[in-house]
């Protein structure tokens, strides 16, 4: 059997694995809200991620076969749908992102405990794999890093705000109107 084959057959396995290495990233009471996914309007990041991970891994294995090319756009809204969730929480980039990479490490332990991975061709196939999900984790840090600015731009806009309204009720802003006045008296 192929890897792409094997993928397709392992999909429940492999992803329950994959959600397990995610989860893990979280602390173990966030963990175990999350992975109590039935509703999604009382646990929408877990349905987010258990959702997207599906679909990330779905279009993963759809691009298979193309010299390891990434899908157009870094898998668009998949992908980012859970890297917006992870940067507004407190990760770093590398812990933020690393969720990408156990995709390999759960896709070879499935191979593994079935006994697939064996084989030239299966481990040709698995290194172009591990190409495709590396090219995979390089469009989500650029992505993952224009969230951060967004979120930094909200945060100073909201400090230059306050500041702004600060020096206003404090009386220590003076109209441009009365500046311009004053120096013409001075004059």
């Amino acid at each position: 059997m192929d890897l792409k084959g094997f993928l397709k057959e392992k999909r429940p396995a492999v992803l329950k694995r994959w959600l397990d290495y995610v989860l893990e990233t979280y602390p173990s009471q966030t963990a175990e809200m999350l992975r109590s996914v039935e509703n999604r309007f009382t646990n929408p990041v877990g349905r987010i991620i258990s959702d997207s991970l599906g679909a990330v891994y779905d279009e993963l294995i759809r691009h298979m076969g193309g010299a390891g090319q990434a899908p157009e756009g870094g898998l668009g809204e998949f992908l980012e749908n859970i890297i917006k969730v992870r940067a507004v929480q407190e990760f770093t980039a590398s812990g933020a992102l690393a969720f990408i990479f156990s995709l390999k490490k759960a896709a070879r332990e499935e191979a593994e405990a079935s006994g697939a991975g064996c084989g030239e061709d299966f481990y040709r196939q698995m290194t172009e794999f591990d190409t495709l999900v590396d090219r995979l984790a390089l469009g989500a840090f650029d992505f993952y890093m224009q969230c951060r600015e967004k979120i930094y731009e909200i945060k100073a806009a909201e400090v230059r705000n306050q500041t702004f309204r600060l020096l206003q009720q404090a009386n220590l802003l003076v109209e441009k109107k009365e500046e311009e006045h004053g120096e013409e008296h001075k004059n």
